[in-house]
């Protein structure tokens, strides 16, 4: 460091004199003990640096020669040698923990340099995913990462089971502590188990630390509470109350949320619940869930929905609004209000409820025709999963 600062000195005094050059060549006079130096200013300068630089050479070669030459070429040699595999081994952290710039910066400093814990690392690199082995934690903490990150990767072909997944990831983080990446693929594997006590702890983690943006975090975690809802019943509101805040809109989380307070004995918060919703989203799941509830006083439900603008409603509620007709036995306005849903909206449960209501009339043709077009929207417009649910109905 001092030798760089009497450089840069010298750079500056050097630009001065060539900058100034009237500067230089104003003369110097030294006079002491009888003597009398004359000189010009640059060439004192110049003399003055040339000789403090050999006095630092002189005093360097001295101490190498009292320290010896095997002393001086290790200290150089592993000096150098340890600065550069600490920044290796800094660098590969950082990218394995998905940690900062995952070190960008430090592998870039560390060329010409290959430790033997390197060679490690490389050999695991060749290991597929299947036959990775789960390390011991005497083996260097890094080749532990890496092993356990290739074992994990969601993308491998051939994974290992869930067991041996789990315990490359507890091994990963007993080395590192925290680590994003490992957090975040061992809340997957809590997943896969049903452990959705554990998925909730590192989601909240993640989330909280800053790893996981909202966006992808809150689904995972309002379908993690929703679970454990139905595990642990004595404590169900609460997580439904956590999921519900979290997505206020979600179809699933405000079922279970309006099956939960019907459950605690508050089924008109539950229709109010419901009710809101439907006024804003088109969610038939959450229309038949309300029919259940106002199908007990069918008449008065329908007098609500009756006064409605048709144009205002959603197609969830002009649904109910038939499927409440027909409960109140207003067979002809249900009718009706049904067909005009099911071929203005294209409405598969539209078609699907004049189905039922052929077949109670043993209306077996127009049924039969009515149950085709409910099947052949499905498969038009529904995903494979919610296609499974509507056969299920």
């Amino acid at each position: 460091m001092r030798l760089v600062l009497l450089l840069v000195l010298s750079l500056l005094l050097t630009i001065s004199l060539v900058v100034f050059p009237d500067i230089a060549d104003q003369e110097l006079r030294v006079e002491a003990f009888g003597w009398i130096f004359e000189t010009r200013q640059g060439a004192f300068i110049a003399a003055l640096l040339a000789v403090l630089f050999v006095l630092w050479l002189l005093r360097l070669l001295v101490r190498a020669l009292f320290a010896g030459p095997g002393t001086v070429w290790r200290s150089v040699r592993v000096g150098s040698r340890k600065r550069r595999e600490a920044r290796l081994r800094q660098g590969l952290t950082q990218w394995l923990d998905m940690r900062g710039d995952f070190g960008g910066k430090a592998l870039g400093r560390c060329k010409g340099i290959l430790p033997d814990w390197v060679m490690e690392m490389l050999k695991i690199l060749g290991v597929p995913a299947k036959d990775q082995q789960v390390l011991p934690d005497r083996d260097d903490a890094l080749v532990i990462a890496l092993s356990a990150r290739i074992a994990t990767d969601p993308s491998a072909k051939m994974k290992p089971d869930l067991a041996t997944r789990k315990a490359h990831l507890e091994a990963w983080l007993n080395v590192h502590p925290g680590a994003p990446l490992a957090l975040s693929r061992m809340a997957e594997v809590a997943e896969e188990e049903g452990d959705w006590a554990r998925v909730v702890e590192l989601l909240e983690a993640e989330w909280k630390q800053g790893h996981r943006s909202a966006h992808s975090v809150k689904p995972r975690l309002t379908a993690a509470y929703i679970q454990l809802a139905g595990i642990q019943p004595e404590q169900a509101m609460g997580y439904l109350r956590k999921a519900y805040r979290l997505l206020p809109h979600d179809h699933d989380v405000l079922l279970a949320y309006g099956e939960g307070l019907i459950t605690h004995g508050e089924q008109a918060t539950a229709q109010r619940l419901w009710t809101g919703c439907l006024e804003q989203h088109s969610y038939i799941d959450v229309a038949q869930a309300l029919l259940g509830i106002q199908k007990v006083d069918a008449m008065r439900a329908y007098r609500k929905l009756e006064g409605l603008k048709e144009t205002g409603m959603t197609v969830a509620q002009r649904w109910l609004r038939a499927e409440l007709a027909h409960a109140a036995k207003l067979d002809g306005l249900a009718f009706e209000q049904m067909q005009g849903l099911a071929e203005g909206e294209c409405c598969f449960s539209a078609w699907k409820s004049l189905a039922g209501w052929y077949h109670e009339n043993g209306d077996y043709e127009q049924a039969a025709d009515c149950y085709k077009r409910s099947l052949d929207l499905a498969l038009a417009v529904l995903p494979k999963k919610q296609l499974d649910a509507v056969d299920n109905n």
